[in-house]
């Protein structure tokens, strides 16, 4: 996680490479969260991921890869906590 985070500090927003950089760190921290269980790595997960959605318009390459992380981890949180509102998000996500 501290090498995705320097890799990221090191690209200035805007960079061609800002989205994927932040979408390695979210993966790095769901990650973290499958093996540990921390809830705030789950949440910062999904803040960034949703970055990154913000940052692949409709049309990008990478949207429909986006859209599908955020949901997956939406819907973890949705088997972690019982939320029903992550499970809703989840189900509007993979329909886009």
């Amino acid at each position: 996680l501290i090498l995705h985070r320097e890799a990221l500090a090191l690209r200035p927003v805007g960079h061609t490479d800002w989205s994927m950089s932040l979408n390695n760190l979210t993966k790095q921290l769901s990650s973290r969260f499958d093996h540990r269980g921390n809830d705030e790595d789950l949440d910062q997960a999904i803040a960034l991921q949703r970055e990154v959605l913000a940052l692949r318009p409709v049309g990008h390459a990478n949207r429909s890869m986006s859209l599908n992380n955020l949901a997956n981890l939406l819907s973890s949180r949705f088997q972690h906590r019982g939320n029903n509102e992550d499970l809703d998000q989840t189900i509007t996500l993979y329909r886009d």
